[in-house]
């Protein structure tokens, strides 16, 4: 009988965690444009402060190439010199493009009166976080938006009660809105998948790419797993989906958000401590460390 052969494309958050997981019954291609990660939690923590923070990891993909073409029917891909690898599997997490948010955050660093708002409200953590660091650095902030109730009333809540104590005033309209990250031009949309994270039989997508799913690595990284376990055959359950983030303040405390309420649930906890500010710091330096791979952070 042939070993099973999976097919990752994409070494982000996403696909490092699926190839880690992954178990040893299998031949696994990880397929990645460069080796190396980049942790946008800490990069962000570098351009609004100008950090001496280590925010990249060299990571040792199987293949270090461009990728020319995937072929969903064939679960195949062609990388720059023309090399076609197949797999059995294949699994998706070529991540979007983030070079219209970073430009705009970069522009809106260099002002002194902000008002920020998201062109996809999925993105609203983001958002947030962008203005609690820029009213660290003494800019006038305003916040224009529904300040994340679509996690839950009590998350958002408590975030507009951290937004007011720190002088950042909701207002009616936004001059600085940040764009949503755009689909990657290899497969050029976002792809729905059913509740096992599967595009169609045999082809999952996770990460980034992901249609109407928040862009966030933690809950990239637990797709990661999740898959890596369903092919290693250690789970067969669906995949039960969480938002979990800690949005910083800026001021020696931060706000630790739980939710499944974007997906029919009803769970929902938000704690702020100086704990939480100490716990991101931890995380930014973690994810470096071992190489994007979550391990014990899969239980925060």
């Amino acid at each position: 009988m042939e070993t099973e052969k999976v097919v990752i494309v994409g070494a982000g958050y996403s696909g490092l965690n699926a190839y880690y997981e992954l178990g040893n019954h299998v031949v696994k291609t990880l397929i990645a444009d460069k080796a190396q990660l980049v942790f946008y939690t800490a990069y962000l923590q570098k351009l609004m402060f100008n950090k001496n923070i280590k925010y990249t990891a060299n990571i040792k993909p199987t293949i270090t190439s461009k990728v020319k073409e995937i072929d969903l029917e064939r679960k195949t891909v062609k990388i720059e010199n023309g090399t076609e690898i197949q797999g059995h599997k294949l699994i998706l997490a070529i991540g979007c493009k983030r070079e219209r948010q970073l430009d705009i955050i970069g522009r809106i660093i260099g002002k002194d009166r902000v008002s920020i708002s998201v062109e996809n409200h999925l993105d609203e953590y983001l958002g947030i976080q962008l203005a609690f660091y820029l009213r660290k650095l003494n800019k006038e902030v305003s916040y224009y938006g529904p300040v994340l109730k679509w996690l839950g009333e009590k998350v958002s809540t408590k975030v507009l009660e951290l937004l007011e104590k720190n002088g950042i005033r909701l207002s009616e309209k936004s001059d600085d809105i940040i764009p949503a990250c755009d689909p990657n031009e290899i497969i050029g949309d976002f792809l729905a998948t059913n509740d096992k994270l599967e595009y169609k039989n045999d082809v999952f997508v996770i990460g980034d790419m992901i249609k109407n799913y928040p862009k966030l690595g933690e809950l990239a990284m637990r797709e990661g797993i999740y898959v890596g376990r369903l092919i290693s055959r250690k789970i067969n359950e669906s995949f039960k989906p969480i938002f979990i983030n800690i949005i910083d303040t800026g001021k020696g405390e931060a706000i630790h958000i739980r939710s499944n309420v974007p997906w029919n649930g009803n769970f929902e906890s938000v704690r702020v401590s100086k704990l939480r500010a100490i716990m991101k710091r931890f995380i930014e330096r973690y994810y470096i460390i071992r190489k994007g791979k979550m391990g014990i952070l899969y239980n925060l």
